[in-house]
């Protein structure tokens, strides 16, 4: 992974193997980043993606190992307990016989496989969040 950062944006550009979440989390914990958004697009070798059930307050999670192409990738960055708590949707786009298929929802994990380029957009201030127990899911707090 390598970045810079240019007028008010971070240009990020992760290498093959990084995780995708960890790596944007480690520039928001060096960088003293507390709420932003994200943007970005790349290759995967593999991906994690989950729908959320209310019911089960957890997310139906499906995983895909193969040649990803991360044609959307879009969240934001605020903290949990301290930490940068990174809220991201991806969708990618790949062959299985022959055939185009989507796996887009919430990301859990996408490792990259070729090269990911993300653009972290920093906001002067600094969102929290809190755990709402009926629902199962971390909101925003403005505190």
């Amino acid at each position: 992974m390598d970045y810079r950062r240019f007028d008010n944006d971070y240009y990020i550009r992760l290498d093959k193997d990084d995780e995708v979440i960890s790596s944007l989390a480690a520039v928001c914990e060096k960088e003293n980043i507390t709420a932003g958004s994200v943007k970005g697009i790349g290759g995967c070798q593999e991906a994690t993606v989950g729908v959320f059930d209310l019911d089960k307050k957890a997310y139906n999670e499906e995983k895909v190992s193969a040649m990803l192409e991360m044609i959307s990738l879009d969240g934001n960055v605020t903290t949990y307990e301290g930490k940068p708590y990174l809220h991201l949707h991806a969708s990618f786009a790949y062959q299985k016989e022959g055939t185009t298929q989507v796996l887009t929802g919430h990301l859990l994990s996408a490792v990259i496989g070729l090269t990911g380029e993300i653009v972290l957009s920093p906001a002067d201030g600094h969102i929290t969040r809190r755990y709402i127990e009926e629902l199962g899911i971390r909101i925003w707090d403005f505190d």
